[in-house]
């Protein structure tokens, strides 16, 4: 772990307004919407059009603009330009899409789509976007920030995929895509990053055909070191030397590709994770402090609550963002380790392609977070969760040849996990004794589902589509209290959850447009209401299975022989007993809710010459509450759900007679309105405005082989925060952050 005389140390301020400055002056800010060329695009007198970019949101290969849903896609260049390598880069550029960091956890991603996600680490709650990669499904938060160093594309298709995916895809689906294995060709990249707060990162890749055309392997390693941006102090108020948010990890991914046949292809795949992260904080805020005003209470009732649920609090360390209580536990130990194998099988038998799905992963982490972020006398709420975790998937899809009338998906899903967790909370003073909860959780989840596409003329198309889900858990729980030798309670027991998700869309191409409309709906099993209950009696107690309809209208435009793209889309969706989680005295449990969410999403795209491009995305958004969720008679609005997110950028490539090779430089810039970080809606987890700008500069050389890239990410160098916790601290996130990158391809 870096130890920083500054949590915000780097290039000097001045020098980074003037270079800001200039490159906000000479570009429009923009940054393309879809995956350019590794290499320098050659000229020729079609390449201002938009290239196509082919997506398998309906499980084959088909063109973005021909899949009548809300699909965005973020290429593998424009996550290096944004010196990128997780999820979070996708915040705000893709509409209606918020991620971040787990609560004080480097290996989980929170994902918000269309202001639906879950942020809790437990076993008993389930995630509420489905994270995919390569068809393999990732079962838990833990464990979802996935290495984005060899990755192809991404994906992100908002709104509930309960027919071809299903499985907590009530939000929506993020699908990592890799890259494969090239038969034919021999070679490779080196990619080296350095930047602010110490930031060192590595990757190579390395492409081999064993035998020509039929065989290749190809592995990717990764190593990511960043010092942290947090100033860790101990009880007394003296700086630890220590950082927190920092990160430390590596990742290796080796993949295998066979084509025994023209017909046949098979790809194996493993990769593993290790991330020593160490300590992630939160920022305190002294809500305790203010007086007690009259409000409502909990109950529904009138009485004295803290003023921090009616206004804003004040930060415990004035004026200190990035300062947090380092709490009682070992910088080191947070720790996280995962390793995954999957195999995939595609068969082309000519009247329809066959494909297997097999995977494997599993991981040990261990999550330890001063979780208030403020030293004694305050209230202590320090939590270390370790957790054991193993997933099986089978799947078989069977995918009809193309044909301009009938096309149909069928396939059969099963999952299997099986997880072990020893939580430890520690709620009250340092001296109390923490309690200590050890679950055991096995859950089996079955599907059948298909689409069928009729087209009764070449214009129309008619989709009818469903998946019948049935889940099964069993939980052996133990909660132990001071002196821990005899069980204060135990509970063994089940839950079965089975649903039908139809799904029916409409589209019709009017040429160089696409309308559709389209009904869906999604569907997440039941689940236990307590993750660390400190009394017997609520360890068997639980929630009942979540349920959604989502209803959308859009379509899907080029125009200007196809220097133009404009897709939108609206939609409506209203939810039944939705799951979400809220911390309560120091314990951590899930809620349940009825909600209706509207909104609209717009993606723009404009090339008007060779080289230059611009992008215009916006999404407006309204959620409420038809049932708040109990106890919370404040809440109004889903928690991550910003009203209003606009972003503007370009993008332009040029060439100078007298340099050999080529430049681009782009930038964007994305703006996020005022939204609620908590369930509560307290005033003081509201988190403000804000505007974040990104810019890059970047050198190809003349054979396209080697580039050099500066860039920046919060180039404005904007204070803001992500998500809050109880009216006790809130997730500031890095300040200006700058970066090099020089990569080269053999």
């Amino acid at each position: 772990m870096r130890n920083l005389k500054s949590p915000r140390s780097g290039v000097s301020a001045a020098a980074l307004q003037a270079a800001t400055l200039a490159v906000v002056l000479a570009l429009p800010l923009v940054a393309p919407a879809k995956a350019q060329a590794q290499t320098a695009p050659a000229a020729d007198p079609v390449a201002s059009q938009i290239d196509d970019v082919i997506v398998t949101a309906r499980r084959r290969d088909e063109s973005l603009q021909d899949v009548p849903s809300a699909v965005s896609t973020y290429g593998a260049e424009l996550l290096e330009n944004r010196g990128a390598t997780d999820l979070r880069s996708l915040s705000g550029i893709i509409p209606n899409v918020n991620v971040q960091n787990g609560t004080t956890s480097s290996s989980s991603s929170q994902i918000f789509l269309r202001g639906i996600g879950i942020d809790n680490t437990g076993f008993n709650i389930d995630p509420a976007v489905g994270v995919y990669v390569d068809d393999i499904f990732v079962g838990r938060l833990v464990g979802s920030n996935v290495n984005t160093s060899d990755v192809e594309r991404i994906e992100a298709l908002r709104g509930p995929q309960g027919t071809l995916y299903g499985r907590s895809s009530t939000a929506g689906t993020i699908k990592y895509v890799m890259r494969k294995p090239d038969v034919t060709d021999f070679g490779g990249r080196v990619s080296a990053t350095i930047g602010t707060d110490e930031r060192r990162d590595f990757s190579a890749t390395l492409n081999v055909p064993l035998i020509l055309d039929k065989l290749a392997v190809r592995l990717n390693l990764q190593s990511l070191d960043q010092g942290g941006y947090m100033t860790l102090l101990d009880a007394a108020g003296a700086d630890t030397g220590i950082r927190g948010n920092a990160t430390d990890r590596q990742d290796a991914r080796l993949s295998l590709r066979y084509l025994p046949t023209d017909a046949i292809t098979i790809d194996l795949s493993a990769d593993f994770t290790r991330d020593r992260s160490g300590i992630q904080s939160l920022t305190p805020i002294n809500c305790v402090g203010l007086p007690l005003v009259p409000g409502i209470l909990g109950s529904g009732l009138p009485g004295l609550i803290n003023a921090g649920q009616l206004s804003e609090c004040p930060l415990l360390y004035p004026n200190q963002r990035y300062t947090a209580f380092i709490g009682p536990f070992p910088a080191d130990d947070p720790q996280f380790n995962s390793h995954a194998f999957s195999g995939v099988m595609s068969w082309d038998m000519g009247f329809g392609t066959l494909k297997v799905v097999s995977g494997y992963r599993a991981f040990d982490d261990v999550f330890a977070a001063s979780l208030f972020a403020a030293p004694p006398p305050n209230t202590q709420v320090n939590l270390r969760q370790a957790t054991d975790q193993s997933q099986f998937q089978q799947e078989i899809q069977f995918v009809s040849p193309e044909n301009d009338t009938f096309n149909y998906v069928a396939g059969l899903f099963y999952f299997r996990e099986d997880i072990s967790v020893n939580y430890s909370s520690q709620i009250g003073s340092l001296a109390t004794l923490p309690y200590r909860n050890n679950d055991e959780q096995i859950s089996e989840s079955y599907a059948a589902y298909g689409e069928m596409y009729y087209r009764p003329v070449p214009e129309l198309e008619l989709t009818l589509g469903g998946r019948y889900s049935q889940d099964d858990r069993s939980v052996d729980r133990v909660l132990l209290v001071s002196p821990y030798v005899t069980p204060t309670g135990t509970f063994q027991g089940s839950l079965e959850s089975s649903d039908f998700s139809p799904r029916i869309s409409v589209s019709y191409d009017l040429g160089s447009t696409l309308i559709y409309g389209t009904y869906s709906e999604g569907y997440r099993p039941q689940g236990y209401i307590n993750t660390s209950p400190a009394a017997a009696i609520a360890l068997g107690e639980s929630y009942e299975q979540e349920t959604e309809q989502s209803y959308e209208l859009g379509f899907k435009t080029e125009m200007f022989d196809n220097r133009f793209t404009w897709n939108l889309a609206v939609f409506q969706a209203e939810y039944a007993n939705l799951g979400a989680t809220l911390t309560v005295s120091g314990n951590t449990i899930a809620v349940t809710s009825d909600a209706d969410i509207r909104g609209l999403e717009s993606e723009m795209t404009f090339r008007p010459a060779d080289g230059l491009s611009f992008f215009f995305n916006a999404a407006l958004i309204d959620t409420s509450y038809s049932t708040p969720p109990p106890g919370q008679p404040y809440a109004v609005e889903l928690k991550h759900a910003p009203p209003e997110t606009f972003t503007v950028g370009g993008n332009y490539n040029w060439a100078w007679p007298s340099i050999p090779g080529e430049f681009a430089i782009g930038a964007d810039a994305t703006y996020t309105a005022a939204a609620f970080r908590n369930v509560a809606n307290t005033v003081s987890n509201r988190s403000p405005a804000y505007t974040l700008a990104a810019a890059h500069v970047k050198y190809f050389s003349p054979d396209g082989r080697w580039t050099v890239t500066a860039g920046g990410t919060n180039l404005l160098d904007e204070e803001y925060y992500m998500l809050g916790t109880q009216n006790r601290a809130l997730a500031y996130q890095p300040g200006r952050r700058v970066f090099v990158n020089v990569a080269a391809a053999f």
